[in-house]
């Protein structure tokens, strides 16, 4: 019979990308020691969810909203100056 693991979920963001982690765990010191590493990159937002198996599904909602005339010319001033 196969023993319940541990999923570890969290999300790491910076200005460019969104990456969301799901990461399983065969025992609780591996676990541990992921936690560990996630306090330590300053991360204390996660879920822990314990079973034998788990199905996923992702749903992503992004709003965009149109630039304003400054912003549009100030990106287009930062793209000509680096070429």
């Amino acid at each position: 019979m196969p023993r319940d693991r541990y999923y570890l979920i969290y999300q790491e963001a910076s200005d460019d990308e969104c990456l969301l982690t799901i990461q399983p765990y065969e025992d609780q010191q591996a676990l541990a020691e992921a936690l560990s590493e996630l306090k330590s990159q300053q991360i204390t937002d996660y879920t822990i969810i314990k079973g034998r198996k788990i199905k996923a599904t992702l749903r992503v909602a992004v709003d965009l909203a149109e630039a304003d005339d400054e912003e549009a010319k100030t990106d287009e001033e930062a793209k000509q100056e680096k070429a």
